[in-house]
């Protein structure tokens, strides 16, 4: 009689099926990131954000450089031109360049230099060409703002900053004579065998155009990267003022706003500023609303862009609260402290932090009570616009001229 075996089943014994194991935690990580990467190159990659603040940021923009340009025509050979050998040794040690290009010019050459200045920063302030006009006037605003530092600010850094990163971003997509070119005239395509001069030209003939002369693709990587650019810079300036303030007594007694409003360069409008600095409790107010919006606007922004998709409106409405203050600050120093090209400019920039959907909800509103207006412009200037075309020779029912 043979024995019975009556060792339990081990585990190489036990043919049970099993459910299949999971993924290990090196895998599960592996996919997060691959799913983090999608994401991003989708948004890089797939559309251009921001359209329509960037084309609001480009008429901010270019206004303050006409600003500043236009209220300082009269002092323009003293302050900047040949009579500005008062500051000769801040002359010489100077940080840029482009000031080199106006310290030789006698006073009619700078005057012609000035004015072709203004006429590139109206023309990227109406969106025509905006891709020469834009870096030319970056050019000639430093060349001639530089020529004396001694009297910038932290706006002019500011300024430049952001219309540098401007220029890598389609600003004329919209509310501009670029695009108004665009629907008039078609796109000349590039063929592969052709030969070089009729490729060469056509890409000419369609930058002119203003039509698409880079792949999809690369000018919306190009677009994307330079609104992130411009928005972090925008949260790092904000962030960073908001972080010094808190190191400051006065700021964390509540009156730092009181002091420079009692200075004679800061009061435009005395009775404005004797009302709003009566009150030591406004001023108190005051003073520690704008250190906390500067502090916050980083995490609201945040938070803001975490949790729109699921139609959240408490961060919304913290968002926009926020952005009004900051907007609201701006404003009062314009008003109070006579600094109105430096709150343009940064109104400007913070205007890429407005949705798609409140501008079109705007310029829908504005074209409701504006018809009559936009009919009377036509009226005026269309005959312009015929008489001009005549004289090229060009028929004016044709939509490629």
């Amino acid at each position: 009689m043979s024995a019975v075996d009556v060792r339990p089943p081990t585990s190489d014994d036990d043919t049970t099926p099993r459910p299949p194991a999971g993924p290990g935690l090196g895998e599960a990580f592996l996919d997060l990131v691959d799913r983090v990467i999608s994401t991003i190159e989708r948004w890089l990659v797939g559309d251009q954000h921001g359209l329509y603040g960037a084309a609001f940021a480009r008429i901010l923009s270019g206004g303050a450089v006409l600003g500043i340009l236009i209220t300082n025509f009269r002092q323009r050979d003293l302050l900047f031109g040949p009579g500005s050998v008062w500051n000769k040794p801040m002359q010489d040690v100077a940080l840029y360049w482009p000031p080199t290009l106006t310290q030789n010019l006698g006073s009619t050459a700078f005057l012609v230099f000035y004015l072709v200045t203004i006429a590139f920063a109206l023309g990227w302030t109406l969106g025509w060409h905006t891709k020469i006009t834009g870096p030319l006037m970056l050019l000639g605003n430093v060349a001639i703002i530089e020529r004396i530092p001694v009297l910038g600010d932290q706006g002019d850094n500011i300024l430049r900053i952001g219309i540098f990163l401007l220029l890598l971003m389609n600003v004329s997509e919209v509310w501009s004579l670029d695009a108004r070119r665009r629907e008039r005239r078609e796109h000349v395509a590039v063929v592969r065998h052709a030969s070089v001069a009729a490729n060469v030209r056509a890409v000419l003939v369609n930058a002119w155009r203003s039509q698409p002369v880079v792949p999809r693709w690369l000018a919306n990587t190009v677009h994307n990267l330079g609104y992130t650019m411009l928005a972090f810079q925008i949260v790092l300036i904000y962030f960073s003022a908001g972080m010094f303030k808190t190191q400051g007594g006065l700021w964390q007694h509540g009156t730092a706003i009181y002091y420079p409003l009692q200075l004679q360069e800061y009061k435009p409008f005395p009775f404005l500023t004797d009302l709003l600095t009566y009150s030591g409790v406004v001023v108190n107010i005051a003073t520690y609303l704008t250190v906390f919006a500067q502090l916050i606007f980083p995490v609201a922004l945040l938070l803001h862009l975490m949790t729109r998709r699921y139609g959240l409106l408490a961060p919304k409405l913290f968002f926009r609260g926020v952005y009004l203050v900051i907007v609201g600050f701006h404003v009062s120093i314009a008003v109070f402290m006579a600094l109105p090209w430096f709150a343009l400019e940064m109104i400007a920039f913070d205007a890429i932090f407005v949705s798609t959907a409140t501008y079109v909800g705007l310029q829908t509103w504005l074209a409701r009570r504006g018809e009559g207006l936009r009919e009377l412009w036509f009226d005026v200037t269309d005959p312009v616009v015929i008489w001009w075309g005549r004289r090229r020779g060009v028929d004016p029912g044709d939509p490629s001229a």
